[in-house]
């Protein structure tokens, strides 16, 4: 693939050029979406710094800790053998938020839409970052779709065909995005698309990362990151059972005062 690309002269990263693209699709949509459903970001906005500063912590530590690294290589300016968890950033924040929407009496159904929508398209772009930087690769296969990394300065670097797993988590992610997005548009109780989201992406990426080829850390028979994918599944199948809850006890309560009146 091509890791890097000149223009005027300087090289530029692929990945990064795409990350960047991907938190301004991703900002963009959460604009979308709450003056779609009439939303005041002023929450996000007032507790911005707080949500960052946990998901990042949260998200360095859980590297550090899969990789049985030292904790002196905790601080992001040190070492260049660890970055950031994907899950253990996702875990931080979303544990932070459910905190604060309950401190300060938000909808926290509401902001995981919001979240969840927003998060969806900073993943297409990271993936697809991901393919021309040649990392997150997937493990050899004969199928006609294969592909090889030839170019020097990827890190799938690889002469014989392998998964595109890249592309296949991009395609994923953005089926499903579209199908939460019809969701977020058609229902007015918050929270479907959002879990919706938390469920499916949880379970694609559980089920993907057994084509993947490249070093993670593993315990037993799965990668980190399926455990981490597993839990967040059972935390979207738990919010989907407490949503149900909180419809079933508003009808009655909508029935108890029609039998009233």
């Amino acid at each position: 693939m091509w890791p890097f690309f000149e223009f005027a002269g300087i090289y530029f990263p692929v990945y990064n050029v795409a990350a960047v693209l991907g938190i301004l699709a991703g900002v963009t949509q959460l604009f979308f979406a709450a003056r779609r459903k009439r939303v005041m970001l002023q929450f996000f906005a007032d507790n911005f710094i707080v949500l960052v500063s946990v998901t990042f912590f949260c998200a360095r530590l859980a590297e550090i800790l899969l990789r049985n690294l030292s904790l002196l290589d905790f601080p992001f300016v040190w070492g260049s053998s660890a970055g950031l968890n994907f899950f253990g950033g996702a875990l931080g924040f979303f544990i932070t938020l459910a905190i604060l929407a309950r401190k300060y009496n938000e909808n926290f159904f509401t902001w995981l839409d919001l979240s969840m929508l927003a998060t969806a398209p900073a993943l297409f772009f990271h993936h697809i970052g991901t393919f021309f930087a040649g990392s997150e690769y997937g493990t050899a296969t004969a199928l006609p779709w294969g592909v090889t990394f030839t170019n020097p300065d990827a890190v799938g670097y690889s002469t014989i065909p392998i998964h595109p797993t890249q592309i296949y988590a991009a395609l994923a992610v953005l089926g499903l995005f579209t199908a939460a997005s019809f969701i977020f548009k058609t229902t007015a109780r918050p929270g479907k698309a959002g879990t919706f989201l938390l469920l499916t992406l949880s379970i694609t990426y559980f089920f993907l990362d057994f084509l993947r080829g490249d070093s993670a850390p593993t315990f037993g028979f799965f990668r980190a990151s399926q455990y981490f994918a597993f839990v967040f599944a059972i935390v979207a199948i738990l919010l989907v059972i407490k949503m149900k809850q909180a419809a079933r006890d508003e009808r009655h309560g909508e029935l108890s005062i029609k039998t009233q009146a």
